[in-house]
């Protein structure tokens, strides 16, 4: 929960900033089963289990990794750009709470490259 809130509570000071910010907090509060208001209020519980499964986390990362493709098929460079960070926000969130699943996604993005 303290991810959680230091995400939801810091000051967005740029657009990428806030796009980063939305794509980890949002990985990390589905992963652990954080609902939205329960940052607005006094935490009774800092510790989470794990809500997802690894095949779970990899769906969504499947999911990142067809937006690219498309703008690559759409020769679209700035979405490209924009879903590649994205991909990046998402895989330093897994890496937050799943080390080995974040190195497998990395792999996944480097190799094709």
């Amino acid at each position: 929960m303290k991810k959680v809130i230091e995400l939801d509570t810091q000051p967005l000071l740029s657009q990428e900033q806030s796009a980063r910010v939305m794509v980890q907090i949002a990985t990390i509060r589905q992963a652990f089963g954080v609902k939205n208001d329960e940052t607005n209020k006094p935490v009774k519980d800092y510790e989470r289990k794990l809500v997802m499964s690894d095949d779970e986390i990899r769906k969504d990362f499947e999911e990142y990794l067809s937006f690219l493709k498309w703008a690559i098929e759409k020769k679209d460079v700035d979405k490209q750009r924009e879903f590649e960070n994205q991909i990046n926000y998402f895989i330093d969130a897994v890496e937050f709470f799943h080390k080995d699943l974040a190195k497998e996604f990395k792999e996944t993005v480097f190799q094709g490259q």
